[in-house]
């Protein structure tokens, strides 16, 4: 985003832009009312939406900028990236970027192993199986918990039902990897292991991983996930939203920002070169984007646009950081925890967070 803050200056010369960073692991657990430290935007995942609707963690962007201006992000939207952020009759944040889980694979140790890019849950079983080490996936908590969630909305679709987040087909495909990944997984998030597969000498492929267009070079090339019936979809929704915190002094200013992120030109011509993924339908279709990405975009192209909006209940933020805690811990036991106790254990927690979380009026009482 210091790539699009410093093209604004030339837009709205009086006003300035100050972009800041947090870890990873805070942009996926950190609740945003705790973020709120004299910024005026943040970014944030959707599964916050609900609780941000309970608390008026940020502002209604939909009382500040105009109807026609929304209508026109969310006509050009790339899959669910703008509808994912609406919640409780409003839209709390824009999606300027959108991404979900993709595959991606090392280009020269694929093609060592005489193997095509894997298209389904068996075509990556068998790599895996034939080929010790080949075969990766990141299992720090978040991402392990991602991980079981696309293919639970995988499995779903494959069985003809509407995709969730649990599906005990999806709890066997991922204990079946996880007994044939290397352990060094479980200390891995997505670009931790995307930099490990870029120098260590052994894997070829990985399943699931949030898509990087910056780190689409070679070896590195990203496609579509494999799915069990063969089918590209069920995969997490990933990217950024952009809203704007109540405290703010520039609430105006700062919405008129996020909504100039978000049109075709800045997506196009300021976003995709500084290496992220258009929120933006129009931006991922214009001629040239495709090859300026080395092709991420279209090689990624059906993921995103049948990716997973994972639930964005109020109760649901606190529930998938603890869940993804409890995940690794049955996948790390080894055989005793099957796939139907892993189940069984997700679904009393989920009940348990739903149960305790709090109503809009106690939050605000």
């Amino acid at each position: 985003m210091a790539a699009v803050a410093s093209a604004y200056t030339a837009v709205r010369p009086d006003v300035t832009v100050h972009w800041g960073t947090r870890p990873l692991a805070m942009f996926n657990d950190q609740p945003v009312w705790e973020a709120d430290d004299g910024y005026d935007l943040i970014f944030l995942d959707h599964p916050m939406t609900g609780a941000i609707a309970q608390r008026r963690a940020l502002v209604p962007i939909d009382t500040v900028l105009p109807a026609s201006v929304l209508q026109r992000i969310a006509d050009e939207s790339m899959g669910a990236g703008h509808a994912s952020y609406r919640w409780a009759g409003h839209q709390w944040a824009l999606g300027v970027d959108t991404t979900s889980q993709v595959a991606a694979h090392h280009q020269t140790r694929l093609g060592a192993l005489g193997a095509q890019v894997p298209r389904t849950w068996d075509d990556v079983l068998a790599l895996a199986s034939s080929a010790p080490g080949s075969v990766a996936l990141p299992l720090y908590p978040s991402d392990a918990m991602c991980s079981l969630i696309s293919l639970s909305a995988n499995a779903a679709l494959a069985a003809g039902s509407p995709p969730d987040w649990l599906h005990r087909d999806g709890v066997e495909m991922l204990v079946e990897l996880v007994r044939l990944v290397d352990a060094s997984c479980f200390d891995l998030n997505p670009p931790r292991l995307l930099e490990h597969m870029r120098q260590d000498g052994r894997i070829a492929y990985v399943p699931y991983v949030f898509g990087y267009a910056d780190l689409a070079r070679p070896p590195l090339a990203f496609t579509d996930v494999p799915g069990l019936d063969g089918v590209s979809r069920g995969a997490v929704l990933g990217g950024a939203g952009l809203g704007v915190f109540p405290s703010s002094s520039a609430v105006d200013d700062a919405a008129a920002f996020a909504a100039w992120c978000m049109s075709t030109d800045v997506q196009r011509d300021v976003l995709v070169p500084a290496g992220g993924q258009p929120g933006n339908r129009l931006a991922w279709e214009a001629p040239g984007q495709d090859s300026a990405t080395r092709h991420y975009l279209m090689a990624t192209r059906a993921s995103v646009e049948h990716a997973y909006v994972r639930p964005r209940d109020p109760w649901w933020p606190e529930f998938q950081r603890e869940a993804g805690q409890q995940l690794v811990r049955m996948l790390r036991g080894g055989p005793e925890h099957s796939a139907a106790a892993i189940e069984a254990e997700l679904r009393e927690l989920a009940e348990r967070h739903r149960s305790q979380t709090p109503s809009a009026a106690q939050v605000r009482s």
